[in-house]
């Protein structure tokens, strides 16, 4: 029985529309005149034939066939692909089977948002095209280039401050590595509009929640995150049950599959005791939901890693941590947001920590985003909380 939705994708090649690029662009991109239309393929969301999700400017509202090309071809990638009329995915290779789809282009029959005179893919297919000059197929799907400013970067925040507003996170405007932020729920406190604000389901609601709804369909929410470590039990988790979690995801989040980028429970991925349910650790609880998720759409994974900054016998904590999140994203084949993690040590320990880890995953395309924990006093502000400490600095530039 799979336990993950198939998706369907049109993949982009270089080569049937002229594209062109705006004059920031043109300096860093070479300028490609044609895209070449591959076929309609299958997707899955437990592996992706196509790895990395991106954003088009106006988000999945004005998606369309060039403007995921441009965004991919921004990005370093030479292939492109259009899936549920609103999402983009790029790579350099097709990759985990993919297809084509073996009933041809019946299934990518979904209208771009953009441009409604094209097709974006479909239910469990993908429209997918390739860069005249792209790689072989069997090539890796790593950026040809990395970017210098990722905007991978992130802010998990609350509005526990005097002014009981996102004035804690607003410190960190200005600094271009940081790009987005969340909060736990779903008013934003007034997050400054240079950040994109991810709202949050942190557990069950006991029943239709219009404000949730509301704030999934503000304009300018283009991803939604999912409980908030539904795997443990300790008092400040959302604690919930594999199988209730599936329900609830079904019910509360599912609805918005195609319009909003959607993230898996977000769960303690190095946990590996005892996790909410039974004696099985939080990569197991994770199978159990998706066993229950039947028919549930997901776009990329969401993780949470705490440990020491250096382990004992002498052990890298940065290399468990780079190992943890390279297993999150083997297992489930999805790109993977680190929506938490912290090492534990002094604030010299946490920023060697970050000099090593924070590069490693700007490098990495499967990595999608993180944030580290987080923006409070004596953490990545000062202890007055009217500046960034010395780790926030290295946070934010590093």
């Amino acid at each position: 029985m799979s336990i993950l939705q198939a998706a369907a994708f049109s993949v982009l090649l270089l080569g049937a529309n002229c594209m062109t690029l705006s004059a920031e662009r043109a300096s860093t991109v070479e300028t490609r005149a044609t895209w070449k239309f591959l076929g309609c393929y299958t997707d899955n969301v437990s592996g992706r034939a196509l790895p990395n999700a991106v954003s088009v400017p106006g988000g999945s509202a004005a998606m369309q066939n060039e403007a995921c090309q441009t965004a991919c071809m921004a990005a370093g990638f030479s292939i492109a692909g259009t899936e549920y009329s609103g999402e983009c995915w790029c790579g350099n290779s097709v990759i985990n089977g993919g297809g084509p789809a073996p009933d041809g282009n019946a299934l990518c029959n979904m209208k771009c948002n953009g441009n409604s005179a094209e097709t974006c893919g479909g239910p469990n297919r993908l429209d997918v095209y390739s860069s005249t000059s792209s790689p072989s197929t069997t090539s890796s799907n790593t950026p040809t280039s990395t970017p210098g400013t990722t905007g991978k970067r992130g802010l998990a925040y609350n509005n526990n401050n005097p002014s009981a507003n996102a004035g804690y996170a607003n410190l960190f405007k200005g600094y271009s590595k940081v790009s987005w932020g969340y909060d736990w729920g779903y008013p934003s406190w007034n997050l400054d509009a240079s950040f994109e604000f991810v709202p949050m389901l942190w557990g069950l609601p006991s029943g239709p929640d219009p404000k949730w709804t509301a704030a999934v369909q503000t304009a300018n929410t283009k991803n939604i995150l999912g409980f908030n470590e539904p795997d443990l039990t300790y008092s400040a988790s959302s604690n919930i049950l594999p199988a209730n979690a599936a329900a609830g995801y079904k019910t509360y989040i599912e609805p918005f599959a195609g319009s909003r980028g959607i993230g898996m429970p977000n769960v303690l991925w190095n946990n590996v005791g005892s996790s909410s349910g039974g004696n099985y650790n939080s990569a197991q609880w994770t199978q159990y939901f998706l066993g229950n998720c039947t028919g549930c759409h997901f776009d990329f994974a969401a993780i949470h890693y705490y440990q020491d900054c250096f382990p004992a016998n002498g052990q890298s904590g940065a290399e468990w941590f780079m190992g943890n999140v390279t297993d999150a994203y083997k297992t489930l084949h999805l790109p993977v947001w680190v929506t938490e993690f912290e090492c534990y040590g002094s604030e010299d320990q946490q920023i060697a920590f970050l000099q090593q880890v924070l590069p490693w995953m700007d490098a990495q395309s499967y990595v999608a985003r993180y944030a580290y924990f987080g923006v409070f006093p004596g953490y990545l502000l000062n202890a007055a909380g009217n500046g960034l400490s010395k780790l926030g600095m290295a946070y934010a530039t590093v």
